[in-house]
């Protein structure tokens, strides 16, 4: 029995401020948050006059149940990269998980928040698929299939 599991790992300069933008947009659930301590910032080799609880050491949340984990960067400003992308993947035979992808879909792009790449639609294989990039440079793929 495999119990590896692949949870994506974002990191941002602002993980605040990125938590609220993917509640905000995306609607996510299950936000979680966590401080360094001071001894970890010690450990990081932190400024002391800086505030301890506007930094996120450690950060999840869900999006359609699926788990992503995330932080600040602690090296520097992060580099936005096209290398990234996440696929939301559902059957079409689920009408439930198939409409739940749709709908955020569509609530990405009401938001006008995100760059629509691939319009979500019917391809001429049968299957539903779409792409947008958020405004940290993450494409994010939709993708219902047979």
């Amino acid at each position: 029995m495999n119990n590896t599991k692949l949870i994506p790992y974002l990191t941002f300069e602002d993980t605040r401020e990125a938590l609220k933008y993917y509640q905000d947009v995306f609607g996510v659930t299950d936000v979680t948050r966590v401080s360094p301590t001071e001894k970890q910032a010690e450990a990081m080799s932190l400024n002391e006059d800086v505030n301890l609880a506007d930094l996120t050491l450690k950060a999840s949340f869900k999006v359609l149940g699926q788990e992503i984990n995330c932080a600040d960067s602690f090296m520097g400003k992060p580099v936005i990269s096209t290398l990234i992308s996440l696929m939301l993947q559902v059957d079409l035979h689920d009408s439930d998980a198939a409409d739940n992808l749709e709908a955020l879909y569509k609530r990405v792009v009401e938001s006008e928040e995100v760059k629509v790449i691939v319009t979500y639609e019917k391809k001429s294989s049968g299957n539903k698929y779409g792409q947008i990039v958020d405004k940290y440079g993450i494409t994010w793929i939709f993708n219902a299939i047979k």
